[in-house]
């Protein structure tokens, strides 16, 4: 079997009434931006959008889709996670039906939508998932085990310590280990090409 997956159906507009009451699962809003629609002479909100028609038999991921409807993009959110709803249609103000993401069946609809997830988790940009509990810290040095000089949280020299040099300290300076190094050493057995500070 190939490390590769084959391409998946991608770009072009969501075509909600060829989806009529469809279980449509949406993995991820890329973005939710304003278009200008011809047919209603205005700027309208479109999402592109990752989503799988559950109810299409090859239940394949269609990536970067625009979704323009307003009824379906009023639902979306980005960063919103997954989104599980129904195709239909609902009554706008003006008498018209408007095309929208309906409520799933709970028990059944969602069972369907975490079976496919789980079988397709790799090939899908999901939210990620809750970091694991960070592994306990390492306990702070003592006080008396950081070198004068040195910031005992970041490693960062602060003053010159002790005894070092003017070319030590620069050096140091680029290298906060080699500061503490250097600090521990006493004053007189480092090597003194210059008179300290």
């Amino acid at each position: 079997m190939s490390m590769f997956n084959q391409p998946t159906s991608s770009g072009g507009f969501f075509k909600p009434a060829d989806a009529n009451g469809h279980l449509i699962l949406v993995t991820a809003v890329h973005e939710i931006t304003q278009r200008y629609d011809d047919l209603r002479k205005k700027d309208m909100d479109n999402a592109v959008v990752d989503l799988v028609d559950l109810d299409d038999g090859g239940q394949e991921l269609q990536e970067r889709v625009i979704v323009s409807h307003p009824a379906l993009v009023n639902r979306l959110s980005v960063g919103g996670g997954l989104t599980l709803g129904r195709i239909g249609q609902i009554p706008t103000q003006s008498g018209f039906q408007a095309w929208a993401l309906l409520p799933f069946q709970e028990g059944v609809d969602d069972k369907r939508a975490e079976q496919w997830v789980h079988a397709h988790r790799p090939t899908f940009n999901q939210a990620p998932a809750p970091a694991a509990a960070p592994a306990p810290a390492a306990p702070a040095p003592a006080a008396a085990e950081v070198p004068p000089g040195v910031n005992p949280t970041t490693g960062e020299i602060t003053t010159p310590p002790p005894g070092l040099t003017p070319q030590q300290y620069a050096a140091a300076q680029q290298n906060p280990a080699t500061a503490a190094l250097a600090a521990q050493i006493p004053a007189q057995q480092q090597p003194q090409s210059e008179p300290p500070f």
